[in-house]
């Protein structure tokens, strides 16, 4: 089941990489975003069979969601001293955790900052939809193509922030718990890869001019 993933992301970077010309400047921060889950997917297979380890990749993946999505809601949002700050405290958070984080030793990883990432993308597409509700005419003519996206976004690091926050527990607690988690993480972030997949074949087939 953990081959999907990377057999979704080679898809979908395939499908970007055809379209990229085609595509707007958030649909083409997707495709950045596909790429370098793949990159991050494929290193943490590497680590394991050589290090048998690859948590530290927990602090990359955060690091990437954030920086792509802070660009993505920092083109969408028009309050952007609000997006700047949550990306400037995560990214701050991150990188202090991960000079202080053990990454040797799995029962006592705790990576907050990969739930503290998920936190504050929720908080940035709840921005974005204030302004939706606020600004009609923005939603029915410019950005509504936009709204679906945004919803599927909320949805899905929504739930990842609560797969994602008692994870050490549940790997301590029992192996079998832990087993169910991981696997319902892993179904969720194909379903989302997937949508991405599908946003930007659809945007890559039929351009907005």
């Amino acid at each position: 089941m953990t081959y999907l993933s990377p057999l979704v992301l080679c898809i979908g970077t395939s499908v970007g990489i055809f379209y990229f010309k085609k595509l707007d400047k958030v649909t083409k921060l997707l495709v950045y975003f596909l790429i370098g889950s793949l990159a991050i997917d494929i290193s943490s297979r590497v680590l394991a069979e050589l290090l048998n380890n690859n948590l530290i990749l927990y602090v990359a993946l955060s690091l990437l969601e954030l920086l792509i999505f802070f660009k993505i809601f920092d083109v969408l949002c028009k309050k952007k001293k609000i997006i700047r700050v949550l990306t400037i405290i995560g990214v701050s958070y991150t990188l202090i955790e991960s000079i202080y984080l053990n990454a040797n030793n799995v029962e006592l990883f705790q990576p907050y900052a990969k739930a503290l990432t998920p936190l504050l993308i929720v908080i940035m597409t709840l921005v974005y939809f204030f302004e939706l509700i606020q600004d009609e005419l923005k939603l029915v003519k410019g950005k509504a193509r936009y709204f679906s996206f945004n919803s599927i976004v909320l949805c899905f690091f929504a739930l990842e922030f609560l797969f994602l926050l008692p994870i050490n527990f549940l790997i301590n607690g029992g192996f079998y718990l832990a087993v169910y988690v991981l696997v319902a993480h892993v179904l969720l972030l194909v379903l989302f890869y997937s949508y991405l997949t599908y946003f930007i074949w659809k945007h890559g087939k039929n351009p907005k001019q």
